[in-house]
């Protein structure tokens, strides 16, 4: 393994609580009721036009496509003024991803969000000092599960697909994964439990990616 390439939100960082603040705060903006943080952390990983789209719909208003794209706007206004108020790190992200460092293997972020805010979050959590490169949802023309963002970080590093393994929450990121015929393991929290994939995909905690030899040194 050369490089590890890591969803962000579900994945490194449990950023929910900040993303349904921002969602609360667009509902607020025209007399509609707040979501829990649950309700809004299952729609979270395809962008957020996406999410906003879906929260829309589960509430059931009905709304045209250029009302969602306006109240994205409004939404990433808010969600832009704090979006590490309450986000918190998974697992052992802190001690892993500077482990993985020394051992060699050149760290990335593939993630629906956009790349700027992506860097925020990640600078906030000061895991950027560790990271090569971030793919955001503007990056490239496309966003997850369409194969490009992961191909174009492997790109920045000048690696082949099977040199590197990819880490998500989602089936989002597990079809990404398969498309760019990249190895994928699926963290054991947040929504990966619930994707019933075979043992082998599952990642209990991020040292587990340390290589063996790093890991004992």
């Amino acid at each position: 393994m050369k490089a590890a390439i890591f969803d962000l939100d579900g994945t490194l960082v449990d950023s929910a609580p900040d993303i349904a603040w921002g969602i609360n705060r667009m509902l607020a903006a025209y007399g509609l009721p707040p979501q829990d943080i649950p309700v809004v952390e299952q729609f979270i990983g395809e962008g957020a036009t996406v999410l906003v789209a879906k929260v829309y719909a589960h509430i059931g208003e009905r709304v045209d496509e250029a009302r969602v794209e306006r109240d994205t706007g409004l939404y990433l206004d808010y969600y832009r003024s704090r979006p590490v108020a309450d986000s918190t790190l998974y697992a052992d992200a802190a001690s892993a991803l500077p482990a993985l460092r020394r051992a060699g293997v050149r760290l990335g972020v593939c993630t629906n969000k956009i790349q700027s805010l992506a860097e925020t979050v990640l600078a906030h959590f000061e895991l950027m000092q560790w990271i090569e490169v971030v793919v955001g949802s503007d990056t490239t023309p496309y966003r997850k599960p369409h194969p490009a963002p992961l191909l174009h970080a492997l790109a920045h590093f000048g690696i082949a697909a099977t040199d590197a393994v990819f880490i998500g929450d989602t089936a989002i990121d597990y079809e990404c994964a398969v498309a760019a015929e990249v190895s994928c393991r699926i963290v054991d929290w947040g929504l990966g439990p619930a994707l019933n994939l075979p043992e082998r995909t599952r990642l209990r905690r991020f040292a587990d990616l340390v290589p063996v030899d790093a890991s004992r040194a």
